[in-house]
């Protein structure tokens, strides 16, 4: 029996721009500053037809679209990541960080916030723009699609066009290197029904590296197609973090059936 451990996913590589800039376009740099909007727009609005093309749904959203994506992300994971965090807390505590952090209100032991609100609390976006697909060619994942004596190369037709003009192509090898890299495709075009029926995915509420988009959008197909799905999003943890070790040894044990 496969399970698979997802922690703070760097994937779906070719969209991941895009992605990037519909979760953080708006908010500033660590230095202060904006990014070039037109870019980020650009981006952002080039998502909205991905996350069509995808199909995804979820209770109690319909269809998930650019539209509904903010709430589905803050009622699915960052509400319930909030709530289990200040859950965690004595009183004491609780009370300090709720009075340092008034935007989550709410009932019943729920928290409660808007996105516009979540993001004022992030803070700093952590990328320039592109995130990944940079035009300089400085990213770490242009250097993931170097080969040969070619150390880095673009990987989306957006940054190989504004870098070498309308009519450049990609590397006829890009499209498969995408294809092997994005499990969405392996969930979406067609269905592997030798897939693992098991998944543990993890990621910071303030891990900027990427876009929150990314596991919540895995998170749904997985669940649409009825797998085992265990997702969950560390509050105010950032990129790399790992806070329940502990548990995911348990949940392993329960999926395969291992009794010690």
């Amino acid at each position: 029996m496969l399970t698979i451990s997802w922690a703070c996913p760097i994937t779906d590589l070719e969209h991941a721009d895009m992605a990037y800039e519909w979760n953080w376009g708006a908010s500033l740099l660590s230095s202060g500053s904006a990014v070039d909007q037109t870019i980020s727009k650009a981006l952002s609005s080039a998502y909205g037809d991905y996350l069509a093309s995808l199909r995804l749904t979820a209770k109690g959203f319909g269809t998930i679209t650019a539209r509904n994506l903010d709430e589905y992300l803050v009622r699915t994971h960052l509400e319930p990541s909030a709530t289990q965090y200040l859950a965690a807390l004595s009183d004491a505590d609780r009370a300090t960080y709720l009075a340092a952090n008034s935007f989550i209100t709410g009932s019943s032991g729920r928290a409660a916030f808007s996105w516009a609100d979540f993001l004022t609390h992030v803070g700093a976006r952590k990328k320039n723009t592109p995130a990944f697909d940079a035009f300089d060619l400085s990213a770490p994942e242009n250097n993931e699609f170097g080969t040969g004596t070619t150390a880095n190369r673009h990987f989306t037709l957006y940054s190989l066009r504004h870098e070498e003009g309308a009519g450049a192509r990609l590397d006829s090898d890009i499209p498969a290197r995408l294809h092997l890299m994005n499990p969405m495709y392996h969930l979406v075009d067609k269905v592997n029904e030798h897939r693992s029926k098991h998944w543990w995915i993890r990621l910071g509420t303030k891990d900027s590296d990427t876009a929150l988009t990314v596991a919540g959008n895995l998170a749904a197909r997985l669940k649409n197609l009825g797998d085992d799905v265990d997702t969950s999003y560390y509050w105010d943890a950032g990129h790399g973090a790992d806070n329940d070790p502990g548990d995911f040894v348990k949940w392993i044990a329960t999926v395969s059936g291992y009794r010690s």
